[in-house]
């Protein structure tokens, strides 16, 4: 790889130590034959509280500094020019226009690196018309999932994914690049991914069916290796423990947590005794309730009173 292009959040700026800081530049050290350009970011900025400025990169390293105008790094034996502006502050950018205003000569292979939230009003928003003709490549920064936005731009993403909302592969983009032509792909790296998962419950379901269900949502390779999420919908017997089955599931997952959206079925349901017994009575308060709120609290008093659970 002859270079490496890193469009901003390298770092968690204000929780990255020095540490960990001079661990990446080892990093770096050990790659010296890649070039490793570095813009800051939103998470990152480069300003008198960024860190980058007190470690002694190696000479592959090139940290862009400029946060007012864009800043032209040349390099010669590959006709590259490389273009990008730093953020400096964690809340907004505006600096587009300095963006548009840029010339490029065009016998260079011209490559646009920035940190930005296309669509929104201050985070450095672009307009994807106005640059995708005048770069060969334009890689960007600032969205957790990879997306293509243009044939020769695209996010990378993380290269690894940080919750549930950034589902799909993460890694890195690997690609070549010459004059006009962009080719690349997205190559997954990441150890883990986050999945959610959707199952609905029926009253006829036994706890050993729930349990089931849940044991087999996914491929055991997945579910041995990945984050799982299962939202549980639909209707459940309130002779079912649901915190019971959820217990027993975990032992088959690597990480797992639930999303309940179940409701426990409250009619048509007599007890031990005569209509008038004290658990009866109780779920009588609670019939034709839709809330998930009253829901959960039918379902916490309701296992108080079978002396299933102790609420502490």
């Amino acid at each position: 790889v002859q270079y490496l292009f890193i469009a901003g959040d390298m770092t968690e700026g204000d929780y990255i130590s020095y540490k960990e800081l001079n661990k990446i530049s080892e990093k770096f050290s050990s790659i010296p034959d890649t070039k490793v350009i570095v813009a800051c970011g939103q998470s990152d900025p480069y300003n008198i509280n960024n860190m980058y400025e007190y470690i002694e990169w190696p000479d592959n390293v090139y940290i862009i500094k400029n946060t007012d105008t864009v800043e032209k790094l040349y390099f010669p034996q590959d006709n590259l020019c490389i273009c990008s502006i730093s953020w400096d502050n964690h809340e907004r950018n505006e600096k587009s226009q300095s963006i548009y205003d840029l010339s490029v000569d065009e016998s260079k292979i011209n490559v646009l690196m920035l940190h930005s939230h296309i669509d929104s009003n201050d985070k450095l928003p672009i307009n994807i018309d106005m640059i995708k003709n005048k770069f060969d490549y334009c890689p960007f920064g600032g969205r957790h999932n990879f997306r293509q936005i243009f044939g020769n731009i695209a996010y990378c993403g993380t290269p690894e994914p940080l919750s549930f909302e950034e589902e799909g592969d993460h890694g890195i983009i690997l690609g070549t690049l010459e004059k006009k032509k962009a080719e690349y792909s997205l190559l997954p790296i990441a150890k883990r991914k986050f999945i959610n998962r959707r199952i609905e419950l029926n009253l006829s379901h036994s706890f050993n069916k729930i349990l089931d269900l849940i044991k087999f949502s996914g491929d055991m390779f997945s579910n041995t290796k990945d984050y799982i999420r299962i939202e549980l919908t639909g209707e459940v017997n309130p002779d079912i423990s649901m915190d019971e089955i959820e217990i027993e599931a975990r032992q088959f997952f690597y990480y797992i947590e639930f999303e309940h959206n179940y409701v426990y079925e409250t009619e048509g349901r007599n007890y031990e005794g005569n209509e008038f017994n004290i658990i009866e009575s109780y779920k009588h308060q609670f019939n034709d309730s839709g809330d998930k709120i009253q829901q959960q609290a039918f379902k916490l008093g309701l296992e108080v009173l079978r002396k299933e659970k102790v609420v502490k």
